[in-house]
This record gives structure tokens, C-alpha cells and sequence, in this order.
């Protein structure tokens, strides 16, 4: 049997009551125009951290044989399609922190505007601009300036549901097309295969047993499994690392704080929403009851278990839980999000107007804040980072020439210092007992004119005294006090610097 059409009621229902406005079009390109130029503005004085820097040496590489050599021989965790993109822009004549960082700002403009298309389609264009304004107040304008995949999971999640809401199943080019998201999407980051779970979930709460899955979603699955299967010779290495155990663990309080973590600025705008609710009084008999919920928004809401779902997966096989990982839920939310506003107050546009001020200025207000301290932007998750490398780089400028400085490989800080450092050649990693250095071809390894120095605790001790280490483990100075030497140190309000005597 064919997969079942919507009613006419529920085509009446996701259908614009109104045109949407022309200055709706304008205000959503503009908001989507100015966070792309903050972007790019923040980009430009920002350095690169940890996770970038993998990103950067993984896409530079002279070739793309040689890119493509220490991507399957690296332990990243994530699928190739950043890289390719990040190595197409990073021949533009741009500083390498931007153009980097460019294909992230473009996404996020863009999945901003195909996030209102879908929202004003469903409604009208003022509750399309609260949808914008809404994903303003997420993590979102974050990763717009971070050479990572998330912003471009954001996009392609959006045009996903924009394909999913607005292309007839009975067309074989709409199942292609949304077929060929997937394909992309896991392209760029394996948990957008979990994308599948809500589509999946909606379609069984929409249709009898009978019927069979609808066009978009078997091409839906038949892109995913594809692209799977051609990442096949790259998942495994990285599965068999991560089985190892990941920084990052599922753990019950981690999922908790998922939602928390991925809406951090919209608690206060929600509850200044429902104080102008108070304060005009809406409400009344007739619009208590609210009109039901159309299919599209019950979509939306279903992307809420994309995090437990994200959750069993990495308690089962990949051992690792990031809330960035489901970034591609921001789209649903908006989107569901405006839909729940047009039902419940549709005939009141100042309560709607209120929606739209108190999402965008606080959205704005956090990006300007942002824009105005660019240089100390700190990573979601290595809040102290930022402070960390400030003084590193301080630190190298006052430190003699003689000496060298040595870190942990373990910690963020050492593969930020050593890409900028003024004298590479002075910055050592110290190995723990047991470990070897790293074949010197593989990748974060060695760079064309950068190579990486490591030292056994053998060799420090043999160079103890034109050592300077920074934040070292306790086992590491115990074992340079049994061997005789002292090691006075200093806190500088951030690291923990120890000199040998």
C-alpha cells in the first residue's frame, strides 16, 4: 500500500493563515547577514583550540592523498566531510583563522534562513522570525565561528525538515533529495544517522500498522546506510580507539544537562514572555482551548529523544556523549517552538512582537558581548582554555632561550602551544611511563617544518635542569625529587609552572 497523504484538515492546519509579511523576509536576512559577519569578525581575532587545530592539520595536508592518509590513521571521531570543505576554503586568500572557520559561519546563516522558511510556512513571518530569534539564544552562534561540523549538522538538519514539510512523498525527486541530506549529513557527522529516529517514530504515530514507510524515509535510511558503508574502512579504527573508553562518557547527569547546555539564554526570555502574557492579559473562552497540534510541529517535539537515543548509543557501542552532538535537533525546536505560539495566541501580536524582542536581544546581546571580548572566547567545553594559552604565550616570550617547555600530550594546552609558538623547536612533550612517541608520519605527529619533540622521563631527567614544566603530574615530580633535584614552582593564576634545581 502507498504511504497515506495528509487530511484535508491537516493540510489546513500547516498552511499560513496569512501571507507571510515582505519585512519578515528582509528582518530574517538581515538577522542572518549580521551574525555571519559577527562571525567572521570573532573568527578573525580568535585562535584556533585543541579540536580546530586537529581540524586545520588534518585539511592542510600537501595533498589530498596525504589529508585522507591521517584522517583514517587519527583517532578524531568524526566523519571526512568537514575536512574536504575546510580544505576547499582554506586556499582562500583569507587568514587561516578565518577561512577555516568560513564554511561554519556560511552554514549557520544559511540554516538560519531555511529554519524560517519552514517556521513561516507553518504560521506567518513574525513567528518564522521568533523561530530565528530563538536559535539565537542556543549554542548555535557559537559554532558559527568554530572550524567544527556542527553548524554544518544545523544546516543540513534544517533543510532536512524544510525537504520533509514542503516536497510532495509521491515524487521521486523529493526522496532522492532527502536522500542525498543524509548522505551528506553523515558525511559530515556520524550521529546524524540518529536524525532517523524522530522521522521514524512520527511516521509510526501517523499510520496503521499496514502501511508501508513513506518514499523519504526509506531513501532517508538508504542515504545514511550508504554512507555508512563507504566510511566503513574509517568507523572501524575509530570505533576500536573509542572502545578503549572517550573524555566524555554517557553518564545519567550529562544527558540531563543536555537541553540546559544546548539553550543556555532562553530560561529568562520564556519567562519574560509569559510576564507580558500576565501583564495584557491573554487568554479568554474562546482561545483557552488550543487548536490541535499540527503534524509538522509534533515532528518538531519528537527531536526531543535525540539525546536519549544518543544516550543508548553510547552506552552501547561508540562510549561517548557530547550535547553538540545533537545540535541538529535546534532546527525542530525552533520550528515546533513557533508553531506552539501561533495555536496558542494567534490573535495577539503583541505578545508575538514580545516573543521576537526578548529571543533577539538576548541572542544579539550575547554575540556583541562576544564580538566585543573575541580574543578570550572560550570552547563549550575548556572554559579556562582561552586564559590558559594567554599565558602560555606570555609565558614563552619571558622564558630563556636555553630552556625548554614541557607539557603533558594529554592536555588541550600542549597541541595549542606548540602550533603557536614562536619557537616550536623549545616546546617538549613529556611521555609517561610506558608510552612511546608516535610514528613520526602519523598525524599530530609532525607538521611539513613543525615537528613535534617528545621526551621519555629518561631524558628529562638527563635535560632536568633546562626544563620548565607546566602543570605536570604529581608522578612526574615526585620522580624528579627522588632523583635529586628540586623543583620550586609558581601559580600565575591559571598554570602551575615548575623549574628544576
Amino acid at each position: 500500500m502507498t504511504a497515506p497523504t495528509l487530511s484535508g484538515h491537516e493540510c489546513q492546519s500547516i498552511t499560513p493563515r496569512q501571507p507571510a509579511q515582505t519585512w519578515t523576509f528582509v528582518a530574517a536576512s538581515i538577522l542572518a547577514a549580521v551574525y555571519l559577519v559577527i562571525s567572521i569578525l570573532i573568527a578573525r581575532h580568535r585562535l584556533f583550540w585543541y579540536e580546530e587545530i586537529v581540524t586545520v592539520i588534518y585539511s592542510v595536508q600537501p595533498t589530498f592523498a596525504g589529508m585522507w592518509r591521517v584522517f583514517t590513521a587519527g583517532t578524531d571521531g568524526i566523519s571526512p566531510g568537514n575536512y574536504l570543505l575546510t580544505r576547499l576554503f582554506t586556499h582562500l586568500p583569507l587568514p587561516l583563522e578565518v577561512s577555516a572557520r568560513l564554511p561554519s559561519a556560511l552554514a549557520m546563516a544559511a540554516g538560519l534562513l531555511v529554519t524560517f522558511d519552514c517556521a513561516r510556512r507553518l504560521t506567518d513571518g513574525v513567528h518564522g522570525l521568533i523561530a530565528v530569534a530563538f536559535l539565537t539564544c542556543s549554542t548555535l552562534p557559537y559554532y558559527g565561528y568554530e572550524a567544527r561540523p556542527y553548524a554544518l549538522c544545523f544546516l543540513l538538519s534544517a533543510v532536512a525538515l524544510w525537504l520533509w514539510m514542503n516536497t510532495s512523498d509521491e515524487k521521486k525527486t523529493s526522496a532522492f533529495l532527502v536522500g542525498g541530506v543524509f548522505f551528506l549529513a553523515t558525511w559530515v557527522h556520524y550521529y546524524a544517522v540518529l536524525w532517523l529516529a524522530p522521522y521514524t517514530l512520527w511516521e509510526v504515530a501517523r499510520r496503521s500498522t499496514r502501511r508501508t514507510p513513506s518514499r523519504k524515509l526509506i531513501a532517508a535510511y538508504v542515504g545514511a546506510v550508504c554512507a555508512l558503508a563507504s566510511l566503513t574502512g574509517e568507523i572501524l579504527p575509530q570505533y576500536r580507539s573509542l572502545a578503549h573508553g572517550f573524555w566524555s562518557p554517557p553518564t545519567v547527569s550529562i544527558l540531563a544537562a543536555t537541553f540546559n547546555d544546548l539553550f543556555p539564554h532562553v530560561l529568562f526570555p520564556i519567562i519574560g514572555i509569559l510576564g507580558v502574557a500576565a501583564l495584557i492579559g491573554v487568554g479568554g473562552k474562546r482561545e483557552s482551548l488550543l487548536a490541535p497540534m499540527p503534524p509538522f510541529e509534533q515532528l518538531g517535539w519528537f527531536f526531543a529523544l535525540l539525546p536519549l537515543v544518543g544516550f543508548a548509543v553510547g552506552k552501547i557501542a561508540t562510549h561517548a556523549f557530547l550535547n553538540r552532538y545533537f545540535i541538529g535537533l535546534l532546527p525542530a525546536f525552533a520550528i515546533a517552538l513557533a508553531c506552539l505560539m501561533w495555536r496558542h495566541v494567534p490573535n495577539s501580536p503583541l505578545l508575538a512582537l514580545a516573543a521576537l524582542l526578548l529571543f533577539a536581544a538576548f541572542g544579539l546581546g550575547d554575540e556583541l558581548e562576544h564580538l566585543h571580548y573575541s580574543s578570550a572566547v572560550h570552547p563549550v567545553t575548556a572554559t579556562l582554555e582561552t586564559e590558559r594559552m594567554a599565558s602560555m604565550l606570555a609565558l614563552e616570550s619571558r622564558t630563556p632561550p636555553d630552556r625548554y617547555i614541557v607539557l603533558r600530550p594529554g592536555d588541550l594546552l600542549s597541541l595549542e602551544t606548540h602550533y603557536y609558538a614562536q619557537h616550536p623547536e623549545r616546546i617538549v612533550f613529556l611521555l609517561g611511563p610506558g608510552e612511546s612517541a608516535p610514528n613520526p608520519s602519523a598525524p599530530l605527529s609532525t607538521g611539513e617544518d613543525r615537528p613535534i619533540r617528545y621526551w621519555t622521563m629518561e631524558e628529562l631527567r638527563t635535560h632536568a635542569r633546562e626544563a620548565m614544566l607546566i602543570d605536570p603530574s604529581q608522578e612526574t615530580i615526585d620522580t624528579l625529587q627522588r632523583a635529586g633535584y628540586k623543583t620550586p614552582d609558581h601559580y600565575d593564576g591559571v598554570l602551575d609552572i615548575f623549574s628544576v634545581e
